[in-house]
This record gives C-alpha cells, sequence and structure tokens, in this order.
C-alpha cells in the first residue's frame, strides 16, 4: 500500500477498510504522478487525479478525484452524532457542485459505495470493481449524472445543449480517462460498458423523495430536523446569494469573489 491509499485508510473510521482492488488501482495512479500533495501534507492534503497533468483543468476532463476528509459526516449539524460518523468515510468527488463517492456501513454492517450529492443521494453498488467502471467511463460529472442511460458523449451533448459531436468546439469535445481503462482493462479485465444503467446503477434520488434506496432512507432517518436558528440562516443565505444576480455562467472563483465582496461590504456598513 504506497502514500495515498495509508493516509487515505488513516482518515476512515474503524470497521471501514479500503477494498484491495481499490488499492490496486490507487497504487497504480500513485506510480503514474497523479498523486498531489496540497500545502500542509495532512492525510486529508493528499488528492488522486484522474489524468496526467496535463489534463488537470480541461473543462471537459472527468470531474473525479479521490481523496478523503478529516471532517466528521455530522460535523455541521447542531449536535454532531459519532455512531453515525462511524459510518460513512469519504474516498473522492465526482461533481463541481461538491458530490461525493463513499463508503458506507449499511446496517448489516455490509461496506456499500454511495453517492452523497448536493440534490441527490444514494447507491451506487457494492461492488468495488463495478464503482471503478462507473468513475471511469468519462461522464463529466458522475456525481450530477441525472438519466443513468445516458452514455458519457450523450450526458456531454445535453450538458452542450447540442445533438452530436461536430456541433462542440474543441474544448467542448469529451476527455475520456484512457490511461486509467486501460490500467482496469489489463489488471481487473474491465471493459466500459455503454452506459451507467448498464452496470446496474439506477438514477440517484432527490432528497426527501419517495425511495426504496436504503441509504437515502438511512439518511432521511437519522438526520435530525433543523432547528429554527438553522432555518433562518438558511433563509438569509438565500436572500443574500439571490442579491448576488449571479450569471450561470459565473465560474465557482466569481461566485464567491461575489460572497466575499457582499460580506466585506456589509461588514463595511457596521
Amino acid at each position: 500500500m504506497k502514500v495515498f491509499a495509508q493516509n487515505l485508510a488513516k482518515l476512515m473510521p474503524a470497521g471501514i477498510t479500503l477494498p484491495p482492488e481499490l488499492i490496486q488501482t490507487f497504487d497504480w495512479m500513485e506510480d503514474q504522478g497523479w498523486l498531489h500533495i496540497r500545502e500542509g501534507a495532512a492525510p486529508e492534503d493528499h488528492w488522486l487525479a484522474f489524468y496526467p497533468a496535463d489534463y488537470i483543468g480541461h473543462p471537459m476532463a472527468s470531474h473525479v478525484t479521490f481523496g478523503g476528509t478529516a471532517l466528521p459526516f455530522t460535523d455541521h449539524w447542531s449536535t454532531p452524532d459519532p455512531t453515525i460518523d462511524a459510518s460513512i468515510a469519504e474516498i473522492g468527488e465526482t461533481s463541481g457542485d461538491g458530490g461525493r463517492v463513499a463508503i458506507w456501513l449499511d446496517d448489516a454492517g455490509k461496506q456499500q459505495f454511495v453517492h452523497i450529492g448536493h440534490d441527490t443521494l444514494g447507491i451506487i453498488t457494492d461492488d468495488p470493481l463495478v464503482l471503478l467502471q462507473f468513475l471511469a467511463m468519462g461522464y463529466p460529472e458522475p456525481g450530477a449524472l441525472e438519466d443513468t442511460t445516458l452514455t458519457p458523449l450523450q450526458a456531454t451533448l445535453e450538458f452542450h445543449g447540442a445533438s452530436s459531436s461536430a456541433e462542440l468546439a474543441e474544448d467542448e469535445q469529451p476527455v475520456a480517462p484512457s490511461a486509467l481503462q486501460a490500467f482496469l482493462k489489463s489488471r481487473f479485465a474491465l471493459d466500459m460498458p455503454a452506459t451507467a444503467h448498464d452496470l446496474g446503477i439506477r438514477n440517484f434520488p432527490e432528497y426527501h423523495s419517495d425511495t426504496t434506496d436504503p441509504f437515502a432512507l438511512w439518511i432521511a432517518a437519522t438526520t435530525p430536523e433543523p432547528t429554527e436558528a438553522e432555518l433562518a440562516y438558511e433563509l438569509e443565505l438565500m436572500r443574500t446569494v439571490e442579491s448576488l444576480n449571479l450569471d450561470d455562467a459565473d465560474s465557482s472563483d466569481v461566485i464567491m469573489e461575489k460572497i466575499g465582496s457582499l460580506f466585506s461590504n456589509k461588514g463595511t456598513d457596521q
């Protein structure tokens, strides 16, 4: 087990372990030079890219990175719950809006790979090889995939509002993680299916929707109702964001700059 896998394992609660297939894949990715370490070099500062350095930041590279967090799952709750924290370990980011892939210990003590997104959540699979196939297929944002019957190309075309790849500019063409796909084929004899649905992955339910997904039901049952103070904060935050007149074309950096400017001005006015 190389550096990245060791550090990710350190961030996991007791009882949750990295499957050998993930460790082998992480070690191979690290051997390719895809390990990056942020300033600080703590376990949570280590992350693995899905591509060689030349493709990092490419607008149509698949938004997937592996990495963990030192923050417990319920850290932001008014009353954190160590029992729940012991059942979830984040292992990667799968969408630009903060979607995560995590390992969840279900009520029977079985490890499941789950999606925790901005609007949706649910079980991906209990098979680490299926997880690797799904993440390596080349979807622009696996954690924001609304229809698992779409191919990665169809998802890209839908994102751009195009009907064929001929309508896409050069920097809008999808960039598949081909080196990783080749490794999965060589090491585990894994081919890439046409769609995530072909892997048995269903559309992820929205939060609080009527669903039979075990992880979504578990989250709904364990998450406490928000306090009046939390509801008031969320309302104020919504009003604040609405006042910024954000444009769909704004990058995340521009959005954060606008938010920072707003709060800076508020502090000046007081």
